[in-house]
């Protein structure tokens, strides 16, 4: 006999994993598992909110361009689209001072601040986006 079938003479052939071998590797393999279900549910949920930010901003933009100009002081208007809550307000824009005693201050637009806001979600999920521009303070033109 040589020395190898000496040293395997004493013991019984291998013929697979232990118990103790799989209870690891099923331990690895779940922790593992775990992690990436997870790490799949927040790219899920950073998907659904980024979706809510892009609806939030076209709904605050659109009102924005809706009320390009206002016809009165402190106008304000709110309503519902869905799952968002919205709301636009004005307010006058204060005129610019003229520190130079030469020059004469030229008439000024009346202008408005115009805000628009967007609300969604609820408790402490409660998410709130807001736009603000300004836009002319108009007269209707009068109808013949």
């Amino acid at each position: 006999m040589s020395v190898p079938d000496l040293l395997r003479a004493g013991r019984p052939p291998q013929r697979g994993f232990s118990l103790v071998e799989m209870l690891v590797a099923m331990v690895i393999l779940s922790l593992s598992l775990g992690v990436l279900y997870q790490a799949a549910a927040g790219a899920i949920r950073n998907a659904r909110v980024s979706g809510e930010y892009t609806e939030a901003v076209i709904l605050a933009e659109s009102k924005l361009a809706e009320y390009g100009y206002v016809t009165v002081e402190n106008f304000s208007v709110q309503d519902r689209l869905g799952s968002f809550f919205w709301s636009v307000q004005s307010w006058p824009v204060p005129p610019l001072e003229n520190n130079d005693e030469d020059e004469p201050v030229e008439e000024a637009y009346a202008l408005q601040f115009l805000r628009a806001e967007v609300s969604w979600g609820e408790g402490a999920r409660l998410r709130e986006l807001d736009l603000l521009t300004i836009v002319p303070l108009m007269d209707l033109p009068d109808e013949p």
